[in-house]
């Protein structure tokens, strides 16, 4: 049971992670930069 707990726990850290990344990167792209989209995943991709 506990690991069906933190299992759970795990997901939901890591569908928030990816939600507010993608917010962050979206929102970024929206602010009338004048970049390709693939540029930010270039940027992240090469930190």
């Amino acid at each position: 049971m506990l690991r069906l707990i933190l299992a759970v726990a795990a997901g939901l850290v890591l569908a928030l992670g990816g939600t507010v990344l993608v917010t962050k990167v979206l929102a970024g792209q929206a602010d009338g930069a004048p970049v390709p989209a693939s540029s930010s995943l270039y940027n992240y991709g090469a930190r």
